[in-house]
């Protein structure tokens, strides 16, 4: 049986080889169905691998999803989650987004975390990156600050998005 892999949330990111699903019909997809209604029409313990770019952010129920990642993904199961970081401006800009993501965001799906008494579905933090683009100049010139990851706590926009990659338990 093929490994199945899904792209949640495709959006113009078509992926050979995923189930490409998304909500807007005016993008190629495989499957069309909206993230914020469940369950989603995926088979439970069916995917080796989900992968969201720059969805999370949109949907409105943060652990509700995490629950049905984790319903659909099988166990040692990979979620690859690509969100805006909270400290940049591509998080506050885009009047869709309703959450916002740190690095540490994940730990409340976690084992051992303080608050990840919030529910029950957890997943072993397998990657929390930040990550800076180097696609402009700006970009390229920000990225030579030094001390950047001390210098985040206090200024924004060093770094835009977070890299999650997490384990089913």
């Amino acid at each position: 049986m093929k490994p199945l892999r899904i792209n949640l949330g495709c959006g113009r990111q078509y992926l050979e080889d995923y189930l490409n699903c998304d909500v807007n019909p005016r993008v190629k997809a495989d499957r069309y169905f909206d993230l914020d209604t469940f369950p989603y029409p995926l088979e439970a313990d069916s995917a080796t691998e989900i992968f969201m770019d720059n969805v999370l952010e949109h949907l409105e129920d943060i652990p509700r999803v995490m629950g049905e990642l984790h319903r659909i993904l099988r166990v040692r199961g990979t979620l690859r989650i690509i969100v805006p970081y909270a400290k940049s401006d591509w998080a506050f800009q885009d009047p869709t987004h309703k959450h916002f993501f740190t690095e540490a965001t994940m730990n409340y799906f976690s084992d051992g975390f303080e608050y990840s008494f919030y529910t029950p579905y957890r997943f072993r933090i397998l990657k929390a990156n930040l990550v800076a683009h180097r696609k402009s100049l700006r970009h390229k010139l920000r990225n030579l600050i030094p001390l950047r990851s001390v210098l985040r706590y206090f200024l924004f926009n060093l770094y835009d998005n977070v890299y999650f990659e997490l384990e089913k338990i």
